[in-house]
């Protein structure tokens, strides 16, 4: 399981060149007295959330179930057809109006019969053809698979069957554990698992609890003003996060933007959130006497290089600085000191994810209204959450606790960060 980072690599970048300039105060701060910038409010003993939770034999035979994914294989199937609940590789050719049209053909798609992924006619077709088989399927678009201008219209697809196989799941018994794991007895592995979980909980709703109090924070201190050069910082990592994002969709950056309704006003906004955010950071860190020693950052480094795939702490310099993990440190320090000096109310796991759950539906809810009358404009937090299911989607096998790890540290990076804390 990847350690819970409190700020992503890819958004400490956005303080690089700007640390490091004052040797007096601290080698990862900017040279300047935060306190110019932001009048703090009282930040010690803010009231925050505590979810008391339960690690349950259930939670640990959930989780075993899903890393068992990761040793999954799939049986090729030459003896029948094809049937609910296999994997079939298909090739399609769609006609409409007599012609065929290539955005909605495919070639060599796999498609998981049950999953309801492709036209319910198409896929009820599928049903009972072998390997080589050719059928015509005749399919009335709906809005669930095509864009509005396509509703309605009857398509005519001719589909080709390719490799049919099954989905083989291991058995989790003693020699699973013995050939796949470091322990020796199914006991010490489920003992394993069930601290990964309880580590990551409380890391996620230490995570959680952070979110707040910096909200708080946030909202309650007055800000007056900003170092030009942050600005610019901050703006040229709000600019490289968007090309990214648009890079990822397959898009050009001024149509990603247009889609997500970003607009020099909404920059402008979340730019300056992100300072703000900065800001904060660094006022905390100077009123408390909060920094890092070289030694403490080299440490880190030790700890930070293995969970970014590096094979050493000097390839990993090569692409992140001293002052760039260093400043990440720090982060995580004035994170950990509103963490220790706040005030916590308790909630249970249900009634927290049961909050949880009302908060989005009411926010689903009220962005369906916005949309019935006018356009929308979707913050860069909105575009992140899109891409993070994208990937979840696409990342077929990973480790679950590990993607939720690795959400969590995108969204708390770069202009991101500063969403996250807003909403």
């Amino acid at each position: 399981m990847k350690k819970i980072i409190a700020m992503g690599m890819a958004s400490i970048m956005m303080i690089a060149g700007l640390t490091g300039c004052n040797k007096a105060k601290s080698d990862y701060l900017l040279d300047i007295d935060y306190t110019d910038y932001v009048k703090l409010c009282d930040y010690k003993g803010v009231e925050t959330t505590k979810v008391v939770f339960e690690v349950t034999e259930e939670d640990v035979q959930e989780e075993i179930d899903y890393t068992l994914y990761e040793y999954v294989t799939y049986d090729p199937i030459t003896d029948r057809g094809a049937k609910e609940g296999d994997y079939v590789v298909i090739s399609y050719t769609t006609t409409i109006d007599g012609q065929v049209n290539e955005d909605y053909s495919g070639d060599e798609e796999e498609v998981y019969i049950g999953e309801g992924y492709i036209y319910p006619e198409l896929e009820d077709a599928l049903i009972g053809m072998k390997t080589g088989d050719t059928k015509e399927v005749e399919v009335t678009f709906t809005e669930e698979y095509v864009e509005e201008s396509m509703v309605g219209k009857v398509a005519t697809i001719d589909v080709t069957m390719g490799d049919i196989t099954i989905e083989v799941l291991p058995e989790y018994n003693l020699d699973f554990v013995k050939e796949n794991t470091e322990f020796e007895t199914m006991e010490e592995y489920e003992a394993s698992v069930k601290e990964s979980l309880e580590a990551y909980k409380k890391d996620e709703y230490k995570y959680y609890a952070v979110e707040e109090l910096f909200n708080y924070v946030l909202e309650n201190s007055e800000f007056d003003g900003y170092p030009e050069e942050l600005y610019q910082k901050c703006e040229e990592m709000y600019d490289s996060n968007n090309e990214y994002y648009a890079s990822m969709y397959g898009m050009e950056l001024e149509e990603f933007l247009e889609m997500f309704g970003i607009d020099e006003e909404t920059k402008k906004e979340e730019v300056e959130y992100s300072i703000n955010y900065e800001l904060v950071i660094g006022a905390i860190a100077q009123e408390e006497g909060i920094d890092c020693s070289k030694k403490e950052v080299e440490e880190y480094i030790e700890e930070l290089y293995p969970d970014y795939d590096y094979d050493s702490a000097e390839e990993f310099l090569e692409d992140y600085s001293e002052e760039e993990v260093g400043y990440d440190l720090l982060y995580q320090k004035v994170c950990d000191f509103l963490y220790e000096n706040a005030t916590f109310v308790e909630i249970s796991e249900e009634d927290y994810l049961a909050e949880q759950e009302q908060y989005y539906y009411d926010e689903e809810a009220e962005d369906t209204t916005e949309e019935d009358t006018e356009e929308v404009s979707v913050d860069s937090q909105e575009v992140l959450d899109a891409l993070e299911d994208a990937v979840e989607d696409a990342a077929e096998g990973a480790d679950a606790t590990e993607e939720v790890a690795t959400t969590e540290v995108e969204e708390e990076s770069g202009t991101a960060e500063a969403n996250t804390e807003e909403e």
